[in-house]
């Protein structure tokens, strides 16, 4: 993954005035009932809309070719996210090195899509690492503009810097960021977030705070989706790429399913940024936004497909875990 500009593709989309709306999705991760069942639901919402998905669209999840269909099939459009550039990735590193050097969960998918290979590659290989375009709002709301930008991003971007500036790594991968001087405040440098052992180690955390230790044969429990206004910080050296974004833009996102549903605004409630991935893979949500009426529809999961503690694909399993 490297980070130069010339790997960066942005595409720009018509304004609102002169398309279709939008309905912008999460990670899917290979989730295909819950990718139906979601726009089933969005359309008694908004009968024609243009799909939109934010990337990680075929990893860690059971129907990676029932999601390719699915986006073929209501013509979606796709933004490049840090799994399907790895996805890319692992089917020249099997063709190189053999099926065997990559983790079991990679070897799944590459299973699973074995008849579609060559097609849902060259597919990941186009997608574009960001949408642009501009929102008007559906009906008119105190204090919001008539019309404003709006970006949509896997992970996000360098809000010093803006969009163009952003290295492709952020734009895949971003959650966390610091200041390389904490005392000039002049570049943000990118926080590797050790995400599977985040959420490993709150998982455990939370089972020890319930008295229920999480046997280590089936997946944990994942964390109760954050829905804040109020972007904290994690620990003193780091915090999240989106504390420091106010504005113009709305930036819509996935990637960071332990903060959940997120929207951050202006004061007059007008959103400038919209996180999106619900863990839908871990047993939790799908959930889509409607950026001109900032709305969000969201489905339940059928039941947990990625198992964290094994780090692979749980193709067959019970109904989904029970909320607390």
């Amino acid at each position: 993954m490297q980070d130069t500009a010339r790997n960066i593709i942005i595409k720009e989309l018509p304004g609102s005035a002169e398309r279709l709306p939008l309905f912008i999705v999460g990670d899917v991760h290979g989730c295909s009932k819950e990718l139906r069942e979601l726009i089933v639901k969005a359309r008694q919402r908004v009968a024609q809309f243009q799909l939109v998905l934010v990337g990680d669209l075929f990893t860690k999840g059971p129907d990676p070719v029932g999601v390719f269909d699915l986006i073929q099939e209501f013509n979606a459009i796709c933004i490049k996210g840090n799994h399907d550039w790895a996805f890319w990735a692992a089917i020249v590193q099997a063709q190189r090195r053999g099926l065997q050097s990559l983790p079991e969960h990679t070897q799944q998918t590459l299973h699973l899509v074995r008849h579609h290979k060559r097609a849902m590659m060259d597919f990941v290989n186009d997608l574009p690492h960001v949408f642009r375009t501009s929102i008007t709002p559906s009906r008119e709301r105190k204090g919001w503009e008539r019309e404003y930008p709006m970006v949509i991003v896997h992970a996000g971007i360098d809000p010093i810097s803006g969009v163009n500036a952003t290295p492709e790594r952020m734009l895949l991968t971003a959650r966390y960021v610091r200041w390389d001087d904490p005392q000039a405040r002049g570049k943000l440098l990118l926080v590797p977030s050790g995400y599977r052992a985040e959420m490993l180690a709150e998982a455990e955390q939370k089972q020890q705070q319930l008295g229920k230790p999480q046997p280590r044969s089936s997946a944990p429990e994942m964390p109760t989706p954050h829905v804040s206004s109020r972007p904290r910080p994690d620990a003193a050296d780091k915090f999240r790429w989106h504390e420091l974004h106010n504005g113009p833009e709305l930036i819509v996102f996935g990637h960071d399913a332990k903060q959940g549903l997120f929207r951050k605004t202006l004061p007059s409630g007008r959103p400038i940024c919209v996180g999106l991935d619900t863990g839908c893979t871990y047993g939790r949500q799908l959930t889509g936004y409607f950026p001109e009426l900032d709305d969000a529809v969201q489905v339940d999961a059928k039941r947990s497909y990625f198992d964290l503690n094994r780090n692979v694909i749980v193709l067959k399993g019970p109904s989904p875990r029970m909320a607390v």
